[in-house]
């Protein structure tokens, strides 16, 4: 198996350690030799000398002799441009690239298809996680009904240093910021844009369909204070940026949102920049991965994971149908802040200062916004539980 590998940022140069110095262990576990021939970067590094180093992807993808082209390089343009020209002369692709497998997906898995290649990105999901292959090979007895968890290592980081630390957000964010957690690009941590691209890639897989990314909806932290997690957290609750998929009676529901979770449920207890997903299914009923999201080794060893993966008899199929049928999951209970006293529907109420706060009872977003009109208020969803897995729009 020869290798190059295009992008040699903080995964990529993590990557190529973990090939050369694991070759000998990784070599018996597949049967075969394992040589990174290329790094590929337009920033020089200092490469193991038996590596070929090119700033010209050129040279990786028209060497006959490579096996795997593993993209890293990230973004929606020149990495596709890297993966369908893999894909199209039969070389395989690993790839991490959540952003292009969720926007792009579809046209990826047919070029590889129609040109008997293989891709795997289990790294662009939940880092060094495994759930992407589990959740496609491991539970194909079981027909998933429902994904869900913190799928954002940074929010979930700021969202913690909010409550432990007694901090407000922009306060969180400027240390989580100072640690390298957040992208040059803040909106797509903390807009829940790539928490949407991962579970839009794990329901993908799950119901075998291909969605068209802009129609999912994804609500971030900004509006997030301390004071709603303080009040949540009276209330028997701590609130995460949570990703889900799940069928509905017409179709499916994928969305993002800030939720109010139990503070006895596992998910709840997740902190810091972990990640965890929770898988329900009619057999297996519920499953749950949990693990760091993100970091050089961590996500390399994903990528890894995958190259060993191209050379045994493969079992994926991407032959899925294009689903349009696709809503925010809306038929929720629901935490409203106002600062006076509302004329809603609710489970609990308490009164602290000058702030009114509800748990209102199931009830569908719309209706409740038209019992909000003209109010100022927070509004958060609150997750309801595992009673039903196929809910109604």
């Amino acid at each position: 198996m020869k290798i190059g590998v295009i992008g040699l940022g903080t995964v990529g140069f993590g990557a190529v350690e973990i090939l050369t110095q694991q070759k000998e262990r990784l070599e018996k576990q597949i049967g075969e030799e394992v040589i990174v021939k290329y790094g590929c970067s337009l920033d020089e590094v200092t490469l193991p000398e038996e590596i070929i180093y090119t700033q010209d992807f050129h040279d990786v993808i028209n060497d006959e002799e490579i096996d795997v082209v593993v993209e890293l390089i990230g973004g929606t343009t020149i990495a596709k441009t890297i993966i369908l020209e893999a894909l199209k002369k039969g070389k395989h692709v690993v790839t991490a690239n959540k952003a292009l497998i969720a926007h792009d997906g579809q046209e990826i898995f047919e070029t590889a298809s129609q040109h008997n290649a293989k891709i795997y990105y289990e790294a662009a999901v939940g880092g060094g996680i495994p759930v992407v292959v589990p959740a496609k090979e491991d539970l194909i007895a079981n027909e998933i009904e429902k994904i869900e968890g913190i799928l954002n290592g940074t929010t979930n980081f700021i969202l913690t240093l909010m409550e432990t630390d007694n901090l407000d957000f922009d306060e969180a964010l400027t240390i989580a910021d100072g640690l390298g957690f957040v992208e040059a690009d803040a909106s797509l941590d903390l807009d829940g844009i790539d928490a949407a691209h991962k579970i839009q890639i794990l329901a993908m897989n799950a119901f075998e369909m291909f969605f068209d990314f802009n129609k999912i909806q994804a609500t971030g932290i900004r509006n997030v204070t301390k004071k709603d997690m303080d009040y949540a957290k009276k209330l028997g609750y701590r609130i995460k940026l949570i990703a889900q998929a799940k069928k509905l009676d017409k179709g499916y529901g994928i969305d993002v949102s800030p939720t109010l979770i139990g503070i006895k449920d596992i998910v709840a207890n997740v902190n810091q920049a972990y990640n965890v997903v929770e898988i329900t299914c009619n057999y297996l009923e519920n499953v749950i991965f949990y693990g760091k999201g993100a970091g050089r080794y961590v996500t390399a060893s994903a990528v890894v994971s995958d190259i060993m993966k191209t050379h045994r008899q493969d079992m994926w199929k991407h032959d899925y149908q294009y689903e349009d049928r696709i809503y925010p999951i809306t038929y929720s209970k629901y935490y409203v802040r106002c600062d006076h006293p509302l004329d809603i529907d609710y489970e609990t109420y308490f009164s602290q200062d000058k702030d009114h706060i509800y748990i209102t009872n199931k009830i569908e977003l719309d209706e409740l916004l038209e019992q909000l009109q003209n109010e100022t208020y927070n509004l958060f969803k609150v997750k309801i539980g595992r009673a039903s897995c196929r809910e109604r729009v």
